[in-house]
């Protein structure tokens, strides 16, 4: 028995998560297939890469994680396996697996070229079902992820430079905004341990031209409804919230952009 999850930014209106499911259970009748999301905000690959970072840590060794963001498909750009230590990765090179395969133990990348782990007609608008699901049924049913392909040197990583701390000064970026309107960072939780502030001061933050002043605490509740609070969310990652409320819209930001911390 194989556990195989699967991402992607399909919803579940129509039938594509189930085609790839079909798929791989064809091929390997006892897989335990579960989902992680296919809520991801249509062709954003920032998102759908950090909800596979967070994610993959709490699965058994050996799990095989298919993710299917792709506006380029059926471009040049690779499919690709990825071996971790704790598990696999299949989907496309796009940046949308390099998150998940450093926390995974990254190993050896191959891609996906044989013949045999692709559908013998191929969609070149539905990588999902055909290549990806089809790689991830062969494998979960006991073929080497080697066999693929040609292995290759290293993964797309999204177009991020790392986390500045300069003083009290921290420039970072926006790698996530969940379902309450909270902005997660980049900027994990041991660089927070550097950063010379304690819980109940003031932090200003710059997005764009914007200017907010926020307080620094460790739960929601320790700011007054409406306020903005700065802390260390569930994920791991400094984030930006406002209690009963929505931090995207007053600080007016996206995935990938540029955020200015003053502590």
């Amino acid at each position: 028995m194989r556990v195989v999850t699967l991402l992607s930014d399909f919803g579940l209106r129509d039938g594509y998560v189930a085609q790839m499911k079909g798929t791989i259970l064809d091929l390997c009748p006892n897989a335990v297939i579960t989902d992680i999301s296919h809520d991801v905000e249509r062709h954003n690959i920032p998102m759908g890469s950090f909800l596979l970072e967070t994610t993959v840590p709490y699965f058994p060794k050996g799990t095989i994680h298919v993710a299917v963001v792709d506006p380029g498909v059926g471009s040049a750009r690779k499919a690709i396996v990825i071996e971790c230590n704790a598990g696999l990765l299949i989907g496309p090179d796009n940046g949308l697996m390099a998150r998940a395969s450093e926390k995974l133990g990254l190993k050896s990348i191959y891609e996906i070229r044989e013949k045999e782990f692709q559908r013998t007609s191929v969609s070149s608008t539905f990588h999902g079902r055909d290549v990806f699901a089809y790689a991830a049924g062969l494998i979960a049913s006991g073929r080497r992820p080697e066999e693929v392909g040609p292995r290759i040197s290293k993964p797309e990583k999204l177009p991020l430079s790392s986390p500045m701390l300069s003083g009290r000064k921290l420039t970072c970026h926006v790698l996530y905004v969940d379902a309450f309107g909270n902005v997660v960072t980049d900027v994990e939780e041991k660089m927070v341990r550097k950063i010379p502030w304690k819980s109940g001061e003031s932090v200003q933050i710059t997005s764009g031209s914007r200017k907010l002043q926020a307080q620094c605490v460790r739960s929601y509740y320790e700011v007054d409804k409406g306020a903005m609070a700065v802390l260390v969310g569930s994920q791991g990652y400094l984030e930006v919230a406002v209690r009963e409320g929505n931090a995207k819209d007053k600080l007016d930001v996206r995935p990938l952009e540029k955020l200015e911390f003053r502590f």
